[in-house]
């Protein structure tokens, strides 16, 4: 959370390591292979927090309050699902995941904001890189509905796909300069994002993430201007399906487009546009409640619109209204 939570100052190298490896050695007794703390660079030189990932649990809030008692903590604050702490002076905070996640969420968060370059570098493809691995983004025209569609979430195979070296991510960078050398080795790498848009949501965030800032100061400095060719995002696809066969993301897809076709017939036999046509003056809370008391005579209120010929639809729909007004 970038430690400016409880607007403490940034910790100097040698102490963050004192706290670290005491936060270690308990942790290894108190949550055994449970939990993950990113790395960092190796010269960095001073910490604004301690990013801490643990395995979700039923009784976490429990266990976080004893892990805060143990460990001395003079203060604490729950934003959202993170648990933030301070603990010897350093913003610590607690990222609960499920634990089928917990390796890919610790790669995501390793070497400051990594994760997030390699984010944009799966756009292109319509893929989605995050705290939950990487996913595709299946998306129905003409509507806002999106799905994220389960890839993998083997880092390793990640690096592969996109050709990124795992090995050298494996060993650690010495600078922060050797991390965005090892980003931009991508052959998908491309510099449009970062230097092209002056207001993108991206160069707003450069303002608040100094490692964004420091990227793209280092793409200008340095002359980068790295741009393949795009194709279109579709084009992919073949290539995605053949480097994760295991993930069935093809099925995946015609589920989806099932799901989709479905939902088109059922939009097309009823809707709150079709009722206001058939009940005309009916709208806001009467119209809600009229669709609600529908649904509800149903069991299977979709089941039933898909297998009932209009007409009778129509005329539940007018009955209905009729027997309301009559209240």
């Amino acid at each position: 959370m970038g430690g400016k939570l409880f607007n403490l100052p940034r910790m100097p190298r040698g102490e963050y390591l004192a706290i670290e490896a005491e936060v270690r050695r308990y942790l290894d007794v108190k949550l055994p292979g449970q939990y993950r703390i990113p790395r960092y660079y190796g010269d960095k030189p001073d910490f604004g927090d301690m990013d801490v990932i643990v395995a979700s649990r039923p009784d976490w809030g429990e266990v976080r309050a004893e892990i805060a008692r143990d460990l001395g903590v003079t203060q604490t604050k729950a934003v959202g699902h993170v648990f933030s702490t301070v603990c010897r002076g350093l913003q610590t905070d607690f990222f609960p995941v499920p634990e089928r996640y917990l390796d890919i969420a610790y790669s995501f968060m390793c070497f400051n904001d990594v994760g997030n370059f390699i984010g944009r570098i799966c756009r292109r493809f319509d893929l989605k890189y995050g705290e939950r691995g990487l996913a595709y983004v299946y998306r129905r025209e003409g509507g806002n509905y999106r799905a994220d569609l389960e890839v993998t979430r083997d880092f390793e195979r990640i690096c592969g796909f996109l050709g990124l070296d795992h090995g050298a991510w494996q060993a650690g960078f010495a600078s922060l300069p050797a991390v965005f050398d090892w980003v931009i080795a991508s052959p998908y790498f491309s510099v449009a994002p970062y230097l092209d848009d002056g207001d993108s949501p991206l160069r707003e965030r450069a303002g608040v993430r100094s490692t964004v800032a420091r990227f793209i100061e280092y793409l200008s400095a340095r002359g980068i201007d790295k741009r393949p060719p795009l194709g279109d995002r579709w084009s992919y696809l073949p290539m995605i399906l053949a480097a994760f066969p295991e993930a069935d993301l093809g099925g995946q897809i015609e589920r989806e487009r099932a799901a989709e076709a479905r939902r088109a017939q059922i939009d097309a036999k009823f809707s709150g546009k079709r009722v206001m046509r058939l009940v005309p003056g009916l709208e806001g809370k009467a119209l809600g409640e009229l669709i609600t008391r529908l649904k509800g005579s149903f069991d299977d209120f979709e089941g039933w619109v898909l297998a009932t010929p209009q007409e009778e639809i129509d005329r539940r729909i007018t009955e209905l209204a009729a027997l309301l007004d009559a209240d």
